[in-house]
Parts: C-alpha cells; sequence; structure tokens
C-alpha cells in the first residue's frame, strides 16, 4: 500500500467497489452537519473537494449550489468519478506534489476522511498546508475525520472490529474499518486531536468549531451513533 498521497488505502479495492457508497448510515451524519453549516452560514462561489475519490462528496457540494471541482490523487478514482458525473470537473494530480490551484481561490473547500489516508505526520502537514493555500482569505473548510470513539464503537454502516484498533489509541497507529454493506476494507492511521490542531496552527488555519454530530434518540435504527460521536467536522477559518 503506498504511503504518499491523498488517498492511499482506496488502491486496496477497485474505485466502482467504492464507487457503491452513498450518502447514508453513519457518513450522512457527517454530511448532514456540513450542509446545515453551508446553509446556515450562506456559503456560495467555488469549491474544492479535497481527496475526492470517485466523487460521492462533490456531487453533495454540487447539490448545495457551489461551484465545485474534485481532485485526488488516483487516476482510477477520478476516472469513476467522471464516469458517475460526466460534467465535472474532476482533476488528477501526482503525489507529493501541490495541488494545480493558485493561491486563496476557493471559498468553501471540503476534505471528507482524506486525512485518516495520510500515514505520516509529515503527509498530514503538507495536505493541511495545501489546503490553507488555496482556501480564500474569507472561506470556509471542513475537515473530517474520525473520532478515537469510532474505533471502540457499533456503527450502522461501519465495522471496526479489527486488532489493529487496540486501545488505547496512540496518534498515527494504523486502523482498519469495513465499510459496510458494501464489504470494502480500509486501512488507514488515527491522528489526535492535538496533531490536527498541532497542524492547522503551522497553516495558519484557525478551527472554528469542531462539531462532533450525533444522531437522534429517537430514532430506533441508529446504533451507537445516538450516544457516542463516530466522527468530528473541523469548521476552519484562514488566519
Amino acid at each position: 500500500m503506498p504511503t504518499d498521497g491523498y488517498r492511499n488505502s482506496a488502491s486496496d479495492y477497485a474505485a466502482s467497489d467504492y464507487a457503491l457508497r452513498d450518502i447514508v448510515g453513519t457518513d450522512a451524519l457527517a454530511f448532514g452537519l456540513i450542509a446545515e453549516r453551508i446553509e446556515r452560514l450562506e456559503l456560495a462561489g467555488r469549491a474544492l473537494d479535497l481527496g475526492c475519490g470517485t466523487g460521492r462528496s462533490t456531487r453533495f457540494l454540487k447539490r448545495l449550489r457551489l461551484e465545485t471541482v474534485g481532485v485526488d490523487i488516483s487516476e482510477a478514482m477520478v476516472a469513476e468519478a467522471r464516469r458517475l458525473d460526466p460534467e465535472g470537473p474532476y482533476i488528477s494530480f501526482a503525489p507529493n506534489t501541490p495541488l494545480p490551484f493558485e493561491d486563496d481561490v476557493f471559498d468553501v473547500l471540503l476534505s471528507s476522511w482524506t486525512v485518516v489516508e495520510l500515514h505520516e505526520i509529515e503527509a498530514l502537514e503538507n495536505f493541511v498546508h495545501e489546503a490553507a493555500r488555496v482556501l480564500g482569505r474569507s472561506g470556509t473548510g471542513f475537515i473530517v475525520a474520525n473520532t478515537a470513539a469510532f474505533y471502540v464503537g457499533r456503527w450502522v454502516s461501519c465495522d471496526v472490529d479489527f486488532p489493529e484498533n487496540a486501545i488505547p489509541l496512540r496518534s498515527g497507529q494504523r486502523v482498519r474499518t469495513r465499510l459496510t454493506p458494501e464489504n470494502v476494507i480500509v486501512a488507514d492511521t488515527y491522528w489526535s486531536d492535538e496533531d490536527y490542531r498541532q497542524a492547522f496552527a503551522r497553516s495558519r488555519l484557525r478551527v472554528a468549531h469542531a462539531w462532533k454530530p450525533l444522531a437522534s434518540p429517537d430514532d430506533p435504527n441508529w446504533l451507537d451513533e445516538t450516544k457516542a460521536a463516530p466522527f468530528v467536522v473541523h469548521e476552519l477559518r484562514r488566519t
């Protein structure tokens, strides 16, 4: 498995398998929160989906009336995104190279779970640096990651019952998740809140909010989503 770039664990499985995953189940908690924030803040203009994969989150931003471009280092993922959404646009670029955009060009930036696919702290910091560089000075960024609670919970659309996820978790620990019902296994890295915040601060990004959405306890279809937040959504501004 490659350890460089913005989409490492995706190389373990076919892009067409990953493309089956929709915004439902546990993942919908993060996307629902982001949609609410975009609407409440009345965000508009150009958006970047950084680490777009097969374009699920790009299409999500487009439905929110944002002028969106998706980028990823996996040509196979980008090809699948173009197949599903021929109007795009989707761009692939080489690992360990700057994003193919000038400074301060996007009003909104979204990166959904891409940071957990970065296996070295230097890769995480470079990723955040590039995200900050292309985000406009008055722009808003959303970076989604897994919480520590994610790796010990029972979730509607994720299975984390793997020996790699042994607690207590340490930052930089390799972890594993099975996406259900697609039965796709991804090998990721757990990073602590401290490491995320240090990376943001070094790139002059301010954490306006660290949202940890929960499901409604009145809905019997959830598992641990009603009492423990599986994800954190970092809402970021330039400083």
